[in-house]
C-alpha cells in the first residue's frame, strides 16, 4: 500500500518532506469501474519523481463525496518522471473522459505531513480520517506522537498520521489525524479496544493543548499508483 493515506493519508520519509494535493468528487451512480479503467489507463504504468497517487472511495461519514483523488509526494522532487509521454492534449482527453462520469468536484485541500507510524502492510486500506482545528501544533504534535508510540503494543503494523490543511481545510480544519485499518469491523474492535486505555487517553487530552474537532469519515483505497 501506498504510503500516504488523507484525508487524509499519508507518507513517510526522512524529516516528513511530504506534501498532497487531494480532489474530492461525488461519481455517477453505477460509474465506477469505469472511473477506474480511466485511471489505470492513465496511471498504471507512470513513474513518479516522489510519492504516487491513490484512488479512494468515501465509505462513511462524508456525506458530498463519493470519492477522491490523492497526490502526494515531496514538493521539492514532484510529478512524472515519464512527461514525455503525457502532453496537454493526453491530459484534457483524460480530464474530458473522467468528468463524464463525475455528477461534481466537491472539495478539495493540500497540505503537509507532520508524523507517520507505519510498517507498510498492505493488510490496512481501510482508513479513518479526522478533521480538525489544532490550536497549538506543537502541543498537539507532541501529545500525538507519545500516545502513537504507547499504542505501538497494540496497533500491529497500523498506519497512524498527522499533518496540516495548508489550503482549503474543510471548515476551517487546519490538521487532520488519519488512522489505518483492515475494514470497518477491525475499526469498531480496535478502537474499542483502545478505548480501555484510560490513562493514557487522559494524558493525551490534558496535553494536546486546545482542539476543535470538525468532522471524520472513512475512505478505502481502492487503487495506488
Amino acid at each position: 500500500m501506498k504510503k500516504l493515506l488523507f484525508l487524509i493519508l499519508l507518507v513517510s520519509t526522512a524529516g516528513f518532506s511530504q506534501a498532497f494535493m487531494e480532489f474530492q468528487f461525488d461519481a455517477k451512480r453505477g460509474t465506477e469501474d469505469a472511473i477506474f479503467a480511466l485511471t489505470d489507463e492513465f496511471w498504471g504504468e507512470a513513474e513518479f519523481k516522489s510519492g504516487g497517487i491513490n484512488i479512494e472511495s468515501i465509505n462513511i461519514g462524508n456525506e458530498k463525496a463519493s470519492h477522491r483523488v490523492l497526490l502526494y509526494g515531496d514538493p521539492a522532487n514532484w510529478g512524472r518522471v515519464d512527461t514525455m509521454n503525457v502532453n496537454q492534449d493526453k491530459w484534457e482527453a483524460f480530464v474530458q473522459k473522467l468528468n463524464n462520469h463525475i455528477e461534481d468536484w466537491t472539495h478539495s485541500s493540500s497540505g503537509h505531513v507532520l508524523s507517520w507510524e507505519s510498517d507498510d502492510s498492505d493488510d490496512y486500506k481501510y482508513v479513518q480520517i479526522y478533521d480538525l482545528i489544532a490550536y497549538d501544533q506543537g502541543a498537539f504534535k507532541a501529545a500525538h506522537d507519545k500516545i502513537v508510540k504507547k499504542f505501538s503494543d497494540t496497533m500491529e503494523g497500523r498506519a497512524v498520521g498527522f499533518g496540516t490543511y495548508q489550503i482549503g481545510g474543510y471548515k476551517g480544519a487546519t490538521h487532520w489525524v488519519a488512522v489505518a485499518y483492515k475494514n470497518w469491523a477491525d475499526l469498531m474492535t480496535k478502537t474499542r479496544e483502545l478505548q480501555e486505555r484510560k490513562k493514557e487517553w487522559a494524558e493525551y487530552y490534558q496535553n494536546r493543548g486546545k482542539v476543535q474537532s470538525i468532522r471524520n469519515y472513512t475512505i478505502y483505497i481502492d487503487k495506488s499508483y
